[in-house]
């Protein structure tokens, strides 16, 4: 005879970037498995693949993390781990001052979005010139992390600029040649490259503010913490 296997409950958000309502359901015990072996990995490829992996099953695949930005992703898998296993995260967090890591116990609804998305995404880089831009989607964020480092802002831009304007013309970047949008960025002065540079740096991000003693020297530390592996 078959056991009775339980319905799980659905919860409903709005992610803060995109601002589309997404219904979830709690993950399950087998799908907290995977997370769990993917966190013993300490490899952050293989933590943010469980988390996408786990997000698209928790939402019936009517989410698809890769086309979600990273806060949109973060935050979503927050408010699942939550009805999951508990508002609270207990991590390691080093000593400012020694470099002792301490355990710290997060409450999760204590982060919080920091900075908006912008109304107008339109960035003027003279008085003729401009682009439009987008935050990039988490598989935009993984192809640039793969480049070198002194390559990763410029495949950044080129990854996020959907077109190129002036007082005639709107050049559409998925019509441009990429050789034609290397040229156009590496034509752009620092002060352009800067301003363009601001509208990620000001993005929104999750952040939680943390306060803790250090279990080694005992010096008190003040700690902001953003990103994926400190709400793990």
């Amino acid at each position: 005879m078959a056991l009775p296997i339980q319905a799980a409950p659905k919860y409903k958000t709005v992610l803060p970037v995109s601002k589309k309502t997404v219904e979830y359901r709690p993950f399950l015990v087998k799908e907290q498995k995977i997370l769990l072996i993917a966190q013993e990995t300490e490899d952050q490829e293989q933590i943010v693949s469980s988390v996408k992996n786990l997000l698209l099953s928790v939402t019936e695949g009517e989410v698809d993390p890769n086309n979600l930005t990273a806060v949109d992703m973060e935050w979503l898998f927050l408010k699942v781990r939550a009805v999951s296993i508990g508002e609270s995260s207990k991590i390691s967090v080093k000593c400012g001052h020694c470099d002792f890591s301490t355990p710290v116990e997060l409450d999760l609804n204590d982060v919080v979005v920091e900075g908006e998305v912008p109304e107008d995404n339109r960035i003027m880089l003279s008085d003729i010139v401009g682009v439009k831009v987008s935050l990039p989607t988490m598989t935009v964020l993984e192809k640039v992390s793969s480049l070198p480092q002194s390559e990763q802002l410029f495949g950044l831009l080129k990854s996020s600029i959907e077109m190129i304007f002036d007082q005639e013309n709107v050049y559409y970047v998925s019509e441009i040649e990429p050789e034609d949008l290397d040229d156009f960025i590496d034509s752009l002065t620092f002060q352009q490259l800067s301003n363009l540079g601001e509208y990620f740096d000001n993005a929104p991000r999750l952040v939680i503010d943390v306060s803790f003693q250090c279990g080694d020297c005992g010096k008190q530390n003040t700690k902001e913490l953003q990103g994926l592996q400190n709400f793990f």
